[in-house]
């Protein structure tokens, strides 16, 4: 399927059997045959993402926007956020959980939870500790279904990661961006250009390999800007618009007019993901309206948000067309404790006029950090006011210009915080708690084929999602993640750390050597390359390594290939 041989069409059919590590032994189904409709399976899934959004930002938006939402007509529940190890969720967890159908621990990416845990939480069983947890994306790919990621941030920020990849840190993004180029994922848009590239080539990767040359060895095309993208008609592409995030939607055209729109990117990852005839599944993000908040910042927010509502319709738009499709759009969790009505209405809130509410937004043309951008070098109180006056409307005296200032030299990697902060209370009638992450629900649409309804745990989306395709995530966990020290002797299992950021796993076994690249699809065995159906993983927290079942077979002599 798709440059990638293991994966072909229809061999994961209703009646496909396999073992679970060879010594084993035990025979299990992984899939029901597809029936698509409203009364079976989807044939696609397209799950959409609002990052750090509940309902009192959805409701700012349709003020915003004065009309309804287009998730307003499916509203269908609610979503506990929790994760393993924290009544409020990091954006990795919580998208594992919605990637894998498990609650994980802070900042882990779709590998299971540490020891520790709330007490709503069980604690893991030891052999799902920083296991490797096989995700809907990697089960849909297995079907034969064409797969994307669309989103605002680097393509290997920890959301997409979730689905993508299998790391115990979102800080692992050269780790994550290679894992992603070595999953066969058919379309990627977003950001992120560093982490595909060497240090040699002004990129992070301190391997200094070039993940664009295997790109395009593998058939992709690679794309940079909105017209390159819009040109597309078919085929495997990775579309990677920035050096690192994309631009906020309020600052694109100032900053990045060549840069594609979320709407935009989610229109054409359709329109190539729909001419496979198995279906697809797709992720968009909407990555920033999290930073938003956590910026206290809602010219920013308003943007990005209006932005997933225009996503949220074309992915309905398809799906009533085809009548196939499974829409989930939720979010991972709320950030800054956003509220409509703040200090300054405590007197006045049972007369708010909708002008009150939305004049002061409605001036502002510019995020807090591309403010802060402009203002450069130039950190004086009569430059701020004038920036202030052009790109938020707003005439603030000099000692609140100083006062900002001030306030900005407090949270140093993020001075821009400062805006918001200062000015919402004191001009506007939005709120905000936090500049972090805050644990309340978070609301649940959904439309289409296995549409779930009512309060969901977050692990319940993961699993509703794969029911919708017909996968088990237990199976095919199982499937793609061995322990290679429990399938092999003890003693043919090493891992080759010489070369740091490239560790390789080693087996000998019964006189053959096999080479697995950690972080790639790949078995070196016999003086051949053969790709596999899945990425070998090597989590240094425990020293242990994961390989796919299909590469343990091939090395102990069984078939190269799993069947039905």
């Amino acid at each position: 399927m798709r440059g990638w041989p293991m994966m072909k069409k229809g061999y994961v059919l209703e009646g496909l059997l396999f073992s679970l590590v060879a010594c084993v032994g035990i025979l299990c189904p992984l899939v029901a045959l597809p029936v698509w409709g409203e009364e079976g399976l989807a044939k696609n899934v397209i799950v959409l993402i609002a990052d750090g959004t509940s309902s009192e930002q959805y409701t700012l938006a349709r003020w915003y926007k004065g009309a309804p939402l287009a998730t307003d007509e499916i509203l269908v529940g609610a979503i506990r956020t929790y994760t393993a190890d924290s009544v409020v969720a990091d954006s990795a967890p919580a998208a594992t959980a919605y990637a894998t159908g498990y609650r994980t621990s802070d900042k882990f990416v779709s590998v299971g939870p540490k020891a520790e845990t709330i007490s709503p939480v069980p604690a893991p069983a030891p052999g799902l500790r920083y296991r490797p947890l096989a995700t809907v994306l990697e089960g849909a790919r297995l079907l034969g279904k064409a797969t994307g990621i669309v989103v605002t941030s680097r393509v290997s920020h920890a959301t997409p990661a979730a689905y993508m990849a299998h790391v115990p840190s979102r800080e692992m993004e050269d780790d994550i961006m290679e894992q992603a180029v070595y999953q066969g994922i058919d379309v990627a848009f977003g950001g992120g250009k560093l982490h595909l590239l060497g240090k040699d080539k002004g990129g992070n990767r301190p391997d200094n390999e070039d993940l664009t040359e295997v790109l395009k060895a593998l058939g992709y095309q690679l794309v940079g800007s909105r017209g390159e993208m819009l040109s597309l008609t078919s085929g495997k592409v990775f579309g990677i618009f920035s050096t690192s995030h994309m631009e906020p939607e309020i600052d694109r055209e100032t900053f990045a007019p060549e840069q594609p729109t979320l709407e935009e990117m989610t229109r054409k990852a359709i329109e190539l993901l729909s001419q496979d005839p198995d279906g697809f599944f797709l992720m968009v993000e909407a990555s920033q309206v999290d930073w938003a908040c956590h910026a206290n910042d809602p010219a920013h927010m308003l943007g990005d948000l209006m932005q997933f509502d225009k996503a949220v319709a074309a992915a309905l738009e398809f799906a009533r067309r085809d009548g196939k499709t499974l829409v989930l759009a939720l979010s991972d969790h709320n950030t800054g404790g956003m509220s409509i009505g703040n200090r300054r209405s405590d007197k006045t809130y049972s007369q708010m006029k909708v002008e009150a509410l939305l004049d002061p937004l409605r001036r502002m043309n510019l995020s807090a950090w591309g403010i802060w951008r402009r203002m450069g070098d130039d950190r004086t109180p009569e430059r701020l006011q004038a920036l202030v006056r052009s790109h938020w409307g707003l005439d603030i005296s000099a000692q609140e210009a100083d006062e900002i200032l001030a306030i900005s030299r407090r949270y140093r990697g993020e001075p821009h915080y400062a805006l918001g902060e200062f000015l919402c209370p004191r001009y506007t009638y939005v709120g905000f708690t936090s500049h972090g992450h805050v644990g309340g629900d978070v609301p649940l649409f959904a439309f289409g084929p296995g549409r779930p309804c009512g309060l969901l745990d977050a692990p319940e989306v993961g699993k509703v999602t794969a029911q919708a395709m017909g996968l088990d995530l237990t199976l095919l966990t199982a499937r793609l993640f061995v322990e290679a020290t429990l399938a092999f002797d003890q003693g043919e299992v090493t891992v080759d750390k010489t070369w740091e950021a490239n560790p390789v796993v080693l087996v000998r076994h019964r006189g053959r050597r096999a080479e697995l690249p950690v972080n790639k699809n790949l078995l070196k065995m016999d003086g051949r390359e053969i790709p596999l159906e899945g990425v070998t993983v090597f989590i240094r927290d425990t020293g242990r390594a994961y390989l796919p079942l299909q590469a343990v077979r091939m090395i102990k002599g069984g078939p190269e290939e799993i069947r039905p």
